[in-house]
């Protein structure tokens, strides 16, 4: 249930970012790859140099905080709900959501502030995706939500529940992750 709950607070954490980096980094998101492959594409189809760009760095930076943090995530073979190796990798994202947050401060003094910034709140992204990913709860991410609403979908239509378990509460906690990630927005 604690799990649950940190997941959620993750999720709301991501839409957050996404919605601060869309809305204050020139319209790219930093956690959602899939909406920012899409405006890459976009942006290369309209010849904007500058979006492209926004959005190539989001998806290098969500890369470069996803492949070391799954290699830190994936090493912890335990078997519990919250392996310490999720906590390392989860702390490691606060520490760049905290100079994300200083730099986004100072950014009216620093005049390149926009590609750092959206490099810096991917890498959080990426950090934060590989460690959800580390925790195995079924049809749950916190950063993309398409499969998680095809998973509530399935689960509500009584396809991918386990037998043993009842299709409300893991119902409830897909439908939350969405709601939670929408309130973050």
């Amino acid at each position: 249930m604690v799990r649950n709950a940190l997941l959620l607070a993750l999720t709301f954490s991501a839409g957050y970012v996404d919605a601060l980096s869309y809305l204050g980094l020139g319209r790219v998101f930093t956690a959602n790859m899939t909406g920012n492959t899409v405006l890459l594409g976009i942006a290369i189809a309209q010849l904007n140099s500058e979006a492209a760009v926004r959005s190539t760095l989001a998806l290098a930076g969500f890369l470069s905080g996803a492949v070391p943090a799954a290699w830190i995530v994936e090493r912890d073979r335990s078997e519990s709900p919250w392996p310490r190796a999720v906590t390392v990798a989860l702390s490691l994202e606060g520490m760049i959501l905290a100079v994300f947050a200083v730099g986004w401060r100072l950014a009216d003094q620093l005049p390149a502030s926009v590609p750092i910034l959206v490099v810096l709140s991917a890498l959080a992204m990426g950090v934060q995706s590989a460690a959800a990913h580390r925790l195995e709860v079924s049809g749950v991410t916190t950063t993309v939500l398409t499969g998680t609403l095809i998973n509530l979908a399935a689960r509500l239509m009584g396809r991918g529940r386990p037998r043993n378990r009842p299709v409300f509460r893991r119902s409830m906690l897909l439908a939350g992750v969405w709601a939670i990630y929408f309130a973050g927005a």
